[in-house]
This record gives structure tokens, C-alpha cells and sequence, in this order.
């Protein structure tokens, strides 16, 4: 009976601490639901907006649709240049447990050493990367069966995280053709904003209004596979390809000045070397090779310089030499200030003022050309009675031959890099107006373009109408620039005879053509020095020729840049002017007309064939 009231104290005790950790507890809770209410408003009002976006987000995602850039055709429809889809190829290097067993699976598909790849995945594994791209730009050959062996396998049996990216690749059919014409492109963009392919000169950066396309986009909610649930679409906006561009190119005439080149460069050895292709009656450049050269699929000699992409029929500046003569002489019969059958006397060297203009005939050890007509003096290619006729053409006449002949300025064609030609004009000379004269009326002191001065020469060839250099036939341009008349048929009839017996009799016996007459002029001339005079010893060797000379069909123009073993524009440009020629013939199956071996007399009254007009 003792021991009860002792209990009830003990467990009245018991009750008070029971009652105060319920009360420490519900403060707790009332705490707890405090804060709890607080993080839910702060959630739910305050960080409403910007929890919605985050969550838009990651559910709703605008994914790139790739847009095909243009291609890129010769003239017959043959590509030169297409896009494809291939695929970069990335992994999760997190999710790599064995990276050696990776690295030779993913290599036995897509190539490359697995040792270094092994030693990557593991680099980019223990920094904690989650993402690392093993391939770039692979064709769907190499990426299809590596996805459909990846997709056979359970999910939790892959032995990685896979995924691709399609971007827009360039495809080049004929890589080793034209390639400072066609360009290069390069990827840029990322997978969100998409790829596209930027163009890097040539008629792909000339041309880029026409050939670029416009990617599109859809919008929707992502599954957690990645997938895009079709009921979520909110927009789909489809891509814009890019037109397709077809060239005055002829990939078999291309094909033939290449391998022409090929055996110039080889033998001479030159800095480098050029071939120009010109359809006289339409302006249509048929063929443009350069060396050095590349190959657009793989690139190489571009590690280093860009000067394998240089095209030098529009950005090479020189003094044309000798090749200006046949020009000057046509506006001078133009002119009227000099007669068909004038004669004009070489006797070695001209008194020009206090200086004295020497001729090559003279200066080689041979006797001087003596009395010459106007034929002859192109045959004979003489200095001193081509300065003669500039004489009579005044300064401003010579430089008008070069305005007329659209040798100054920019040539307007659809290509980047475009050089512009220039000589000083009359007005800014006050000294030495005469030497000035004669220099420039045989190429000295003035700069063109190779292209300038070969439709210079389809001028010659198109009965007097000058026709501007084209490159793109489609799209078709909006203003389409005339033909502009330079000369009378009769007096471009004169040139080229004279222009014959250059190649029959004169400096250019090398480009002499079996079954057809050529009408052609070397150049020889010597290089000039950006600081002014000449580099000793350097020179520029050319040939512009019209084949055949009475009834013209093209214009080809070679030129080699320091040529070694002989540099003379005979020798060294004139062979492969033949064999381009050679195969132009055959092609055309334009049928031979000289059927004897007798040379073209010395002054014919007509040809077999008149020249087709323009």
C-alpha cells in the first residue's frame, strides 16, 4: 500500500515527458508544415514561370531539319559536286565498362586505331565527360550495320551509351577536276542549331545565294528515349534546298587539259602552270586547270598553303609580252593607220627617244627581219615594228586597244578572287610618253589576267564580237550583257593569217596540228619585279592559239610560270596547246580540211572555209 503513491508520482513523471515531446514534436510538425507551405508557395507562385520553362525544356525540344545544298553540274549534267547525309558518331564515356572491348568495335566499323581510342575513352571517363565524338562525318555504309548491330542487343547487354548526328557532307564524283573552279565547303553549326556546309572558294562561295539551303525545324515533347512524341508537334517547318548550278564546263575537255598540264609540269617543272578553254562564239570557259592542284575529297597539299585552290586564270596578274602584239596590230588596221601590205623595216633596234628598243631576231644573233608586211611582223613577232605601229597609235591608242579589248578592270564571271588588270592612265604619264608606248605595244608594262587576254583572243576568232567569259549557264543571269562589235571580220581575217604563219613559219612550229590550220602567238616574257624592273633570268612562257584557224571552234591558252628546262613559250606551252587541240578535234569530230603538208602561202586571198559567225 506504501508503494502506490511512489507509482502515481512515477507516472504522473512519465506523462509530463510524454506530454512535452508531444508538444516538442508538434512544434516540429507545425514547423515543418511551415516550411513546407513556404516552399511550396515560393515553388508554385514565386518560381512558377521559371520551373515551367525549365520543364519545357527538357520535355519540349526544337530538333533542326537539314536542308541539301545545291549540286553543283558540267555542262552535259555530270556532277561535280553533291551533298550527302553522313553521320557524326558519339558515346557516353561514362557508361563504358570495358573501354577496350569498346574501342575494337567501334573501330572494326568506323576505322581507326583502337589503342588510341581505348586511351581517349578512358582519359574522358575518369574526367566525368558525357560525351566524346568517335567519328566525324561517317557514311551511312560504315554507321548502318554498327547501328543495327547496337539495336539487336538487350538494353541493359549494350556495352554503351550510342548516338549519332546527321550532318550534310560534300560529295565530289570527280575530285581531281576543276578543283579551284568547283571550291571546297566546311561543316559548321552544332546538333541543336544544325549543320550546314560553308563554302570556301570557287563557284561554291561565288555561287552561295543559289546553292545554300534553309534548314527547318519541328517542335514537339522528347520521350525519355529520345524519340519525339508525333501528337506533340506544335511546328514542323519543312527545309529549303539549295538550287542546283550547272557550268559551261566540259568535264572530257577538262580531262584533256588536265593530263596536258600533267606532262608540262613534268617536264618543265614550272612554279606553276595554267590551261584556258574558251568557246569563242558563246564565251563559254570549257576547261580551266591549274597546277598545282589538289584532290577535293581528300585534300591534300592543303595542310600547309592554299595556293593549290589558286586559280590563276582570274588571279594571276603578269605582262602579257609578245601575245599583246596580234591585238595592238588589229586596232591599228582598225584604226586605219596601217595598210595590209605597208611595209615596215626592222633593222635590229629603234631609236626611242634618249632609250633604243631592241629586237629578238637581232638580239638572238640572228640578221635583222628587214622589210616586213603586216602579216609578217606578226609572223616574225618584231619588236621594232610592233612599236612602230604603237608609235602611230599614239599612247591613248594603245591604252584604248587594251579597253576595247576588255583587257583592264575586273572580268565580271561567278568566281571569287578575281583579279583586275591595270596600266597607268595616259593622263598620269608625263615622261617618257614614247618608250611608254612602245613598251606597252609588245607587253611591257602593263597587268592582265590570263582569262582577259584569252577572250581577248575569242575576239579574233568570233569574226570581231566580243562575247564575255561565262561559267554558269543555270541558273541563267538576270541581265545578260550583249555581244559588243571590236573589229570587222576582214581585219580579224588579217590577224589571223599573220597568226598562222607565227605558227607555220614563226616561234610556234610546236602547236602546228596535223589536218588543220592553227593560228596561235607565243610569249616569252621576262617576269616583272613588284619593286620594279625585271627578275633576271625568270620568265613567263606562254601561247594563245584558235584552232581551226579558218573556222574557229575554240581558243586555248597554256601558260607556265619559271618553267625550267627551256622557257621559252614555244617550246614549253606551245606542245601542250597541241595536244589539247588535238583532242578538241577529235571530240568535235571536226573533220580535217589541209589534206597537203605545204605550208599557208604568204599572203592567201581566202580560206577554204570562211570562219563561222558569231
Amino acid at each position: 500500500m506504501k508503494g502506490r503513491p511512489q507509482n502515481s508520482v512515477r507516472t504522473l513523471k512519465l506523462r509530463q515527458q510524454d506530454l512535452a515531446r508531444m508538444r516538442f514534436a508538434g512544434g516540429l510538425m507545425v514547423l515543418g508544415g511551415g516550411f513546407l507551405c513556404t516552399r511550396l508557395a515560393q515553388l508554385q507562385i514565386v518560381q512558377a514561370k521559371e520551373l515551367r520553362h525549365i520543364a519545357e525544356r527538357r520535355r519540349w525540344r526544337g530538333r533542326p531539319l537539314l536542308a541539301l545544298r545545291g549540286a553543283i553540274y558540267d555542262r552535259h549534267g555530270k556532277p561535280l559536286a553533291r551533298t550527302v547525309m553522313n553521320y557524326h558518331v558519339v558515346i557516353d564515356p561514362a557508361s563504358v565498362q570495358e573501354p577496350w572491348q569498346v574501342a575494337r568495335w567501334l573501330t572494326r566499323h568506323l576505322g581507326g586505331n583502337p589503342k588510341e581510342l581505348e586511351q581517349t575513352i578512358r582519359e574522358r571517363k575518369a574526367r566525368g565527360a558525357r560525351y566524346l565524338l568517335v567519328k566525324r562525318s561517317a557514311p551511312p555504309h560504315q554507321v548502318d550495320p554498327l547501328l543495327k548491330e547496337y539495336r539487336a542487343l538487350p538494353f541493359r547487354e549494350r556495352p554503351v551509351i550510342l548516338d549519332t548526328e546527321q550532318v550534310p557532307a560534300r560529295e565530289y564524283p570527280h575530285s581531281q577536276l576543276a578543283p579551284q573552279v568547283v571550291g571546297l565547303t566546311r561543316l559548321e553549326g552544332e546538333r541543336d542549331e544544325g549543320f550546314r556546309l560553308a563554302p570556301q572558294g570557287g563557284v561554291e562561295e561565288a555561287m552561295e545565294a543559289v546553292l545554300a539551303g534553309e534548314n527547318g525545324i519541328v517542335q514537339g515533347e522528347v520521350a525519355p528515349g529520345g524519340l519525339m512524341i508525333p501528337e506533340t508537334i506544335l511546328q514542323r517547318t519543312l527545309p529549303k534546298d539549295g538550287r542546283s548550278v550547272r557550268l559551261t564546263l566540259d568535264l572530257a575537255i577538262q580531262e584533256s587539259a588536265e593530263l596536258a598540264l600533267d606532262e608540262l609540269w613534268k617536264r618543265h617543272r614550272p612554279l606553276r602552270a595554267l590551261a584556258l578553254v574558251i568557246d569563242p562564239h558563246t564565251g563559254d570557259l570549257l576547261a580551266v586547270a591549274n597546277r598545282p592542284t589538289t584532290d577535293l575529297a581528300t585534300r591534300k597539299g592543303l595542310e600547309k598553303s592554299w595556293e593549290p585552290m589558286r586559280n590563276l586564270a582570274v588571279n594571276f596578274l603578269y605582262e602579257p609580252g609578245s601575245t599583246i602584239k596580234p591585238l595592238v596590230v588589229a586596232w591599228a588596221l582598225e584604226r586605219g593607220l596601217v595598210r595590209l601590205n605597208e611595209p615596215f623595216r626592222c633593222a635590229g633596234s629603234i631609236a626611242i627617244g634618249r632609250r633604243r628598243v631592241g629586237c629578238s631576231a637581232h638580239g638572238g644573233g640572228r640578221k635583222a627581219h628587214g622589210t616586213q608586211t603586216v602579216e609578217e611582223v606578226l609572223a616574225n613577232s618584231c619588236n621594232v615594228a610592233t612599236a612602230q605601229i604603237g608609235l602611230r597609235l599614239s599612247l591613248e591608242g594603245v591604252y584604248a586597244v587594251f579597253e576595247r579589248f576588255h583587257l583592264l578592270g575586273r572580268t565580271e564571271i561567278n568566281l571569287t578572287g578575281v583579279e583586275r588588270g591595270y596600266a597607268l592612265k595616259p593622263s598620269e604619264i608625263r615622261y617618257g610618253r614614247e618608250i611608254r608606248t612602245a613598251n606597252w605595244a609588245f607587253g611591257q608594262g602593263l597587268m592582265i589576267t590570263p582569262l582577259a587576254l584569252t577572250a581577248s583572243y575569242a575576239i579574233l576568232a568570233n569574226e570581231g564580237v566580243y562575247r564575255p567569259p561565262r561559267l554558269v549557264i543555270e541558273p541563267a543571269p538576270v541581265a545578260v550583257r550583249p555581244a559588243e562589235p571590236v573589229l570587222s571580220p576582214e581585219n580579224c581575217r588579217t590577224v589571223l593569217r599573220g597568226l598562222v604563219h607565227a605558227v607555220e613559219e614563226g616561234t610556234g612550229k610546236e602547236a602546228r596540228l596535223p589536218g588543220y590550220w592553227v593560228a596561235g602567238k607565243t610569249g616569252t616574257a621576262q617576269k616583272a619585279n613588284p619593286k620594279g624592273g625585271y627578275i633576271k633570268g625568270r620568265y613567263i612562257a606562254s601561247f594563245v592559239g584558235i584552232v581551226p584557224a579558218d573556222r574557229p571552234r575554240a581558243v586555248i591558252m597554256v601558260l607556265a610560270d619559271e618553267p625550267t628546262n627551256g622557257y621559252y613559250g614555244g617550246e614549253v606551252a606551245a606542245p601542250a596547246f597541241r595536244q589539247i587541240a588535238q583532242f578538241l578535234m577529235w571530240y568535235w569530230k571536226v573533220p580535217p580540211n589541209r589534206t597537203t603538208a605545204t605550208t599557208l602561202p604568204r599572203r592567201p586571198e581566202r580560206w577554204t572555209n570562211e570562219p563561222r559567225t558569231g
